[in-house]
C-alpha cells in the first residue's frame, strides 16, 4: 500500500484527481464515496475523518487476511449471499464488487448448488399474461 500511497499523492499532486480515487479504490478495496471522501479530504488538506480512516483499515485488513467475519460467513449458510454481500461492505468499506468478488473468493457458491434465476418466474408470468389475454 505504501507504493498506492506514493502514487495516491503523486496524481492529487498533478491534479489528478480521478486517477487517484481509482488508485485508492484498487490499492484498498473501498467503495466510490469513501475513496472520493479521502481524497477530497487530503487535497483540501483536511484531516481524514476516523470513520473513513477506520474503514480505510478495515479494508486493508480484509484484503490482506482474504478473510469475512463470522456474521457473512452465517448470510452465506443461510442462503442468502446478498445479506453476505451488504454485511461485508458494512464491515469493510469495500464496494458492491470488491466485496461480491471477495465473498466469491472466499466462499464460492459449490458446484451444483442452485443459484437464483428469475427466468422460470418471468416465463410464468408471460405464460399466465398470454392465457388471461387469450380470455378477455
Amino acid at each position: 500500500m505504501d507504493d498506492a500511497a506514493r502514487r495516491i499523492g503523486e496524481w492529487i499532486a498533478a491534479g489528478k484527481k480521478i486517477d487517484a480515487i481509482k488508485e485508492l479504490r484498487e490499492a484498498s478495496g473501498l467503495g466510490l464515496a469513501e475513496a472520493k471522501a479521502i481524497v477530497d479530504a487530503v487535497e483540501a488538506g483536511r484531516p481524514v475523518p476516523a470513520e473513513l480512516v477506520a474503514r480505510l483499515q478495515a479494508a486493508r485488513e480484509a484484503k490482506a487476511r482474504g478473510n469475512v467475519p463470522d456474521a457473512v460467513r452465517a448470510a452465506v449458510e443461510r442462503g442468502n449471499r446478498i445479506e453476505a454481500i451488504r454485511l461485508l461492505r458494512e464491515h469493510t468499506g469495500f464496494g458492491l464488487k470488491e466485496a461480491k468478488d471477495l465473498l466469491d473468493r472466499e466462499m464460492p457458491v459449490p458446484a451444483g448448488a442452485r443459484r437464483g434465476c428469475l427466468l422460470p418466474l418471468l416465463f410464468g408470468c408471460l405464460v399466465g399474461a398470454a392465457a388471461g389475454a387469450a380470455f378477455v
